[in-house]
């Protein structure tokens, strides 16, 4: 038989399969490289919080962390006392995570109990099998160990070497472990030995190590970043506008009743009387969109239907496409950024289980960044979690106490000095509270993105915001017309995916940082941590 002239070749199915996985792992690689970087930053705090639990917890312990190699990255060895130097950075990383969770929202939404010794809870891998939390961390040292040997070595290859301010940096941080350890009358060497059953050098090595990796990732993103030309980004929006651009809207839905088939009816005939009972919503919603003239007849004919003084309308603003897909289905979500689309057009939108009056406020369009400064006058309260008003009165009068401090005129510098001097924010109190080329995003709660995102905001504005942090005493610095969110979205996802790919030919099974694991080695290591968990608990 003759082939198929439109059939495609492995080498061409390869290549689409590649293709989708690099694009689907692309998103998911923007956000390990912050976390990379994230955790670079904060190696001197964690190691530190370790070293006094381990003071606290752990003495009298002796940890038996052998030099045999326990994993080969390519041709590198690792031996399982630096393997534990791994694996303790991703437990510690995962920990964070569950504290930080608890801390922000009340609830621990990682799914991981840090009371529990990881070996004796479980979870999901990727591919949805079930693990238990310690093979998990294992899997995670396993790749950062990869990781950094991987770029390291790349590193070096290209001739990138540590600055005098990583150096100096990398002396800082050891130091103040030293610093850590004297308090507990106690050299590093033994506390480090102890733990992690690596010393000074070894621990140095291994931020050095931790700082190339990092250098080379950020050149090589520099570089792919910077191959990326204007005329790439333009031909991809124009293709693809939908999946970059906003739209406001304000819609009511209205549910279907649901029924249930009766004795003996069958599935054409249930189906008919469904079909039938959905009609009369349809209608409502029909009825409610003659009389939607503008958005504030919608939201009073909203209103009477439901014979009620609140408004049980919902307002979207900056909805993506795939927000609008998920809220009011795909046929609305195509409604609402269809290229004709004009404020004040209404529809009615008919789902499997709703009808959905939709409104339009503000058809498709793009953003661009801001900056921003703010100072976060924090809750100072006694259950983070349940703030109570008297705790709110009393952030809220200082926070205002401080706006009307600067005066009816002030520059910005003088509000920089302000939040400086008063701001809870860590991330940004030193640098005057100023956050740049802030997006519509969602990073930042959804009251803080409001009002940087209002369309009346000005140079010069400034406000009280409350969110669930505190305060924020805002002030709009500038509004960065030129650097539009589509161009600065494309971008990074091309670039994203060119990293991706380059990553997984470096990071190939069969390539020349494929990992070699000794279980034997790894699998001690991880048992004693896990161990070692237990006995700390068991003497807190």
């Amino acid at each position: 038989m003759a082939k198929n002239e439109t059939s495609k070749s492995k080498a061409e199915l390869y290549r689409e399969e590649r293709k989708a996985r690099i694009a689907k792992a692309a998103k998911q690689n923007a956000k390990n490289i912050e976390k990379r970087k994230k955790a670079s930053k904060a190696i001197k705090a964690t190691v530190a919080v370790v070293l006094a639990v381990v003071i606290v917890g752990f003495a009298g312990f002796s940890i038996f962390k052998p030099s045999f190699t326990a994993v080969k990255i390519g041709d590198t060895k690792i031996s399982a006392s630096e393997f534990n130097y791994y694996y303790a950075m991703a437990y510690n990383y995962i920990s964070n995570q569950a504290i930080q969770s608890e801390q922000a929202y009340g609830t621990n939404l990682t799914g991981f109990d840090t009371n529990i010794a990881p070996d004796q809870q479980e979870t999901t891998d990727e591919d949805g099998n079930t693990i238990t939390w310690a093979d998990l961390i294992k899997e995670r040292a396993l790749s950062t160990a990869q990781q950094t040997i991987g770029y390291s070595n790349e590193a070096v290859a290209a001739g990138i070497t540590l600055s005098e301010d990583q150096e100096a940096e990398i002396n800082e941080t050891i130091e103040s472990l030293r610093d850590s350890a004297a308090e507990q009358n106690a050299t590093l060497n033994k506390f480090l030995k102890f733990y992690y059953g690596i010393n000074e050098k070894t621990l140095r090595k291994i931020l050095k190590l931790e700082t190339l990796a990092q250098n080379f990732t950020d050149d090589k993103q520099s570089e792919i970043s910077n191959s990326i030309t204007d005329d790439e980004i333009a031909k991809t929006y124009k293709e693809n506008k939908k999946d970059y651009d906003y739209t406001d809207i304000r819609y009511y839905t209205i549910s279907f009743k649901k029924l249930t088939a009766e004795k003996d009816e069958s599935a054409d005939a249930f189906k008919k009387r469904q079909a039938e009972s959905d009609k009369k919503y349809i209608a409502d919603a029909k009825d409610i969109l003659a009389k939607a003239t503008d958005e504030k007849a919608f939201i009073e004919a909203v209103k009477a239907y439901n014979e009620s003084k609140t408004d049980t309308t919902k307002k979207t603003v900056a909805a993506g496409y795939s927000t609008l897909e998920s809220s009011i289905t795909e046929d609305g979500a195509e409604w609402a950024f269809s290229a004709d689309r004009k404020a004040g057009d209404v529809t009615v939108i008919t789902g499997e289980s709703a009808a959905y009056v939709v409104y339009c406020i503000k058809p498709a369009y793009n953003g661009n960044s801001i900056n921003v400064r703010h100072c976060l006058i924090g809750f100072d309260a006694k259950d983070s979690a349940n703030v109570t008003d008297e705790e709110k009165k009393a952030a809220f009068k200082d926070a205002e106490a401080l706006l009307k401090g600067l005066g009816d005129k002030f520059s910005e510098e003088d509000f920089a000095k302000m939040a400086k001097e008063n701001s809870t924010d860590e991330g940004s109190a030193s640098n005057g509270g100023l956050y740049e080329n802030v997006r519509i995003s969602g990073n930042f709660v959804e009251e803080f993105e409001a009002w940087c995102f209002d369309p009346a905001r000005k140079v010069g504005d400034t406000g009280i915001v409350e969110t669930q942090h505190g305060y924020h005493i805002m002030y709009f610095s500038s509004n960065n017309k030129d650097d539009l969110d589509w161009k600065a979205a494309i971008k990074d996802e091309k670039a994203n995916e060119e990293l991706t790919a380059f990553q997984e030919d470096l990071f190939a099974e069969d390539g020349k940082n494929a990992i070699v694991d000794n279980e034997i080695w790894t699998n001690m290591v991880v048992k004693d941590y896990c161990d070692n968990i237990r006995k700390m608990q068991m003497y807190s």
